[in-house]
């Protein structure tokens, strides 16, 4: 009681105390934030040659560009995070240049005839050409001061500097390409690449005959293949290689009954249900919208539904991991095919509505004629030039809306008017064809998909779990994961933004593991002190699988080295392959014939026909240029190898020698041919190469 007496008396204290504390902590996790973030203005996202790409800049073109988007989130930073990057370098070669875009042109941008492609991208109308109507209205309501509403401002104003960039592009990729010409031997030599043609048989010797125990690689071999593609895995920005054991989840028999127990316990309800519609909604059902054939019904269930009366329920029966059960709605004979015409008024308003109406009141009276009509009216530019004549059609060719009236509800020769994704149609049918007189059938379904419980996903879980307490490094992970079954497996290099890991996917999942990755306190060896979950990729709520990371190797931003490149699993193989390709060469000297050779090491004979020096591909092997090359140069007849291809050790006979295609005296053609290609790559590549020369401080993983 003193105490408590001696605090009310005091209580200033405990509210200083309190207001201290609380202090304390705002300001530990503002230095964290600032730690984490590796920079004290946090509203910074990144530099590019000094100029700043706020973090509030980029939300803001996120929020209002992507609004409407259903792309991964990680796809949208990175999309947004190339805008700003691009833009920045754009503004600043632009200034040193000169360029800029004015008023006027901007006006002309937008509105006028030299629509940006921007513009005519997001503002297309029915017929693929910019939206005049709805631009202008824009331009009215904006030089009346009646474009005011703050969200429409604000996208308009990124729209702007959106088609600024791309105009200024535009024009530094016009200057450089000026710069292109093509000489007569070019244009000589484009023709020869083009026509010149050989064909002939080839043996291949995959690398993989060679098992990896027979090779050793050294670190002299790394030194020669460094010297052989000096700057060819240079690294323009650290990477990493994550080792990962995955745990698969997948359901239990228990997991089925409980399943099939669930579905089992609506047969009665679904039976007994004199509203289908009100039944099958509540129990997350779907009835399906036609009538459908027995060939495309469900296996396990077409019998009895083609059988059974009217009424009855299927069921359960399994089908593609699913326990369904079906009812019955009805069965008729449906047409093979239907022909019709329509009138299709775009956006599925009142208004359209009304104007359907109008013209199906002309039919109906005789007042005018469906072809005129359609000519006239029909916004579908491709059968409105034609009647509005849609042709012959098997059911399920259009639209769920539209089907419904050719095939199941509607009568030759009468009128009728239904709304669908692309605006209100008006509809004739003209034919039906009856050709197999097949009863389909028009049913409801309940489906529930056998899904690995809560207890099974635990079940799991503890494996992967398990596998970390016992494993203080990557070794012993690997060690550990084989004595499990388990087949460890290593990521492509993966890069400090990167949201993507192979087959495993992309998304927050797979974010988490390259973010761990790439933290600070994580090293070379290192294994993951978490498990990473991966919820299912079709939609499910449940953990499909576990992973145990590990990082693998570091490849420091810069120039390669013997260690990068041994940290880099394709180098690895190709180097591997090196090697392999002598111990094959090896064992084939002296090769005097083709059959012989491929019967003796169990592979079989090839034919390349026609193959030009531009394809430099073979059937069954792939890219190979060395081995497409040498055949140009081959003596026809002879056996030329052995040659270390991409794929295998290769030995060919040139069976039609090289085609010596005399070019033309005009190369005029040719020249445009190989200008606008070089122009093509020009207006690819110069972007690319603009940013290579970019001083960049990419803070993005600090924030997403």
């Amino acid at each position: 009681m003193a105490l408590i007496g001696s605090i009310r008396k005091n209580g200033w204290i405990l509210i200083v105390l309190m207001t201290l504390a609380l202090g304390g902590f705002i300001l530990m996790e503002i230095i964290s934030n600032a730690q984490r973030n590796s920079a004290g203005d946090i509203n910074t996202l990144g530099k590019v040659n000094g100029a700043e790409v706020k973090r509030s800049d980029f939300e803001d073109y996120e929020k209002l560009i992507f609004a409407n988007s259903k792309s991964n989130p990680y796809q949208i930073h990175a999309q947004s995070w190339n805008y700003h990057f691009e833009k920045a370098l754009i503004d600043q070669l632009a200034e040193a240049m000169g360029l800029n875009v004015g008023p006027e042109e901007l006006t002309d941008l937008q509105f006028g005839n030299n629509i940006s492609p921007i513009i005519a991208e997001r503002f297309k109308g029915a017929d693929g050409q910019p939206n005049r109507a709805t631009l202008s209205s824009i331009k009215a309501a904006i030089e009346g001061g009646q474009f005011t509403d703050p969200t429409n401002r604000a996208y308009w104003a990124i729209q702007e500097k959106e088609v600024q960039k791309e105009r200024l592009q535009s024009k530094i990729n016009a200057l450089v390409s000026k710069g292109v010409y093509t000489p007569s031997w070019q244009a000589e030599m484009s023709f020869r690449e083009s026509n010149e043609r050989v064909s002939f048989l080839y043996v291949r010797m995959p690398y993989d005959k060679v098992p990896d125990t027979e090779v050793q690689v050294t670190d002299a071999d790394y030194t020669a293949f460094l010297k052989e593609n000096p700057k060819l895995y240079d690294q323009t920005e650290e990477t990493r290689v994550i080792q990962f054991v995955s745990f698969d989840v997948l359901p239990t028999a228990e997991d089925s009954a409980a399943t099939y127990q669930g579905v089992a316990s609506l047969v009665a309800g679904m039976k007994a249900a004199t509203d289908d519609s009100t039944f099958i909604l509540s129990n997350n059902g779907e009835i399906d919208p036609g009538f459908t054939s027995k060939s495309n019904l469900p296996a396990s269930a077409a019998d009895s539904m083609m059988r059974l009366p009217i009424g009855s329920v299927v069921g359960p029966f399994l089908e593609n991991g699913t326990w369904n059960i079906v009812k019955i709605i009805d069965r008729k004979t449906v047409p093979d095919s239907v022909k019709a015409r329509h009138i299709l008024i775009r956006e599925a308003n009142p208004a359209s509505e009304a104007r359907i109406d109008s013209l199906k009141g002309l039919l109906e009276s005789g007042k005018a004629r469906f072809d005129s009509l359609a000519v006239a009216n029909s916004q579908d530019p491709g059968s409105g030039a034609k009647g509005g004549d849609l042709g012959w059609f098997p059911q399920g060719a259009m639209v769920p809306e539209f089907n419904e009236v050719c095939f199941f509800k509607g009568e030759q020769g009468k009128f009728y008017k239904v709304a669908t994704q692309f605006g209100w149609h008006l509809i004739e049918i003209t034919g039906k064809k009856f050709v197999t007189n097949d009863p389909a059938v028009k049913a409801s379904y309940i489906s529930r998909r056998i899904e690995p419980s809560t207890n099974t996903q635990r079940v799991v879980k503890d494996k992967a779990i398990g596998l970390i307490e016992t494993s203080d490094n990557m070794e012993q992970m690997i060690q550990k994961a084989t004595e499990m079954g388990l087949q460890p497996q290593s990521s492509a290099p993966a890069k400090i933004n990167d949201y993507t890991l192979g087959a495993l996917g992309s998304g927050d999942d797979a974010r988490a593991v390259v973010r761990w990755a790439f933290d600070k306190k994580t090293e070379k060896g290192d294994v993951s002190k978490e498990v990473f979950s991966f919820r299912d990729a079709s939609g499910g709520y449940f953990d499909a699988k576990y992973l145990v990371a590990g990082l693998q190797s570091i490849m420091p931003k810069g120039k390669a080295t013997v260690e990068s490149l041994k940290a880099n699993p394709r180098v690895v193989q190709e180097v591997k392959n090196k090697k392999k390709a002598g111990v094959l060469t090896a064992k084939m000297q002296n090769v005097a014939d083709l059959q012989t050779l491929a019967v003796q090491n169990d592979v079989k004979v090839d034919t390349a026909i026609n193959t030009t020096i531009l394809q430099a591909a073979v059937q069954n092997g792939g890219a190979e240029p060395k081995v497409v090359g040498a055949a140009f140069s081959a003596t026809n007849g002879a056996i030329t190898g052995p040659i270390a291809g991409n794929s295998g050790v290769y030995f060919i006979q040139v069976i039609s020698e090289k085609s010596q295609a005399q070019a033309p005296n005009d190369l005029t053609l040719f020249r445009r041919q190989a200008q606008s290609t070089a122009v093509s790559n020009l207006r690819i590549g110069l972007m690319n190469a603009i940013k290579k020369t970019a001083d960049v401080d990419d803070r993005r993983s600090n924030f997403f």
